[in-house]
């Protein structure tokens, strides 16, 4: 038995093109419609409560021990001009007497080239770390305190992050 594979004859093309353009955009459409549906809401957040007293830095202290302090620190920058980006925020945490040999900080931009929408910095103490992002779009900041993550449990933040070297 003998196969012969047909070929196109030059009126066909223009008309299988068409149907597979068509195909095409039902099916691109058709996915649209998934994802039409409600927009979801993002909870506002409350900033941190002012302590009575200032807090201080706790050398040698836990992370449980200097979130006050740590979140303190963050109020105060975003309470200020200074821009939103890694080192001008990881500088003010170092500044404020926090090791920088201890700390990670997110990167600026995405690897797309578009601003990123919130900085992350991070203070590993002991087997946890202080986190603080801060939102670049209305300078709103969060702290907390978590576990230190990877094989050693001596990472804070997941993902690749700027060397600091200022």
């Amino acid at each position: 038995m003998t196969y012969r594979i047909a070929s196109s004859t030059p009126r066909r093309w223009p008309r299988a093109a068409a149907l597979a353009v068509l195909a095409l955009s039902t099916l691109a459409l058709s996915g649209c419609a998934i994802l039409e549906g409600p927009t979801p809401e993002i909870p506002q957040r409350e900033a941190p409560a002012i302590p009575e007293v200032a807090p201080e830095l706790i050398a040698g202290g836990t992370a449980e021990e200097n979130l006050p302090y740590f979140t303190e620190v963050l109020r105060g920058y975003t309470a200020g001009e200074g821009a939103i980006k890694g080192e001008p925020v990881s500088r003010a945490v170092i500044d404020a007497g926090f090791d920088k040999s201890l700390m990670q900080v997110s990167f600026d931009r995405s690897e797309t080239g578009l601003e990123a929408d919130n900085i992350f910095v991070s203070v590993l103490l002991g087997e946890n770390c202080l986190l603080g992002q801060v939102v670049t779009s209305d300078r709103s900041f969060v702290a907390e305190t978590a576990a230190a993550v990877g094989p050693e449990n001596n990472i804070c933040l997941i993902g690749e992050t700027v060397p600091i070297t200022w």
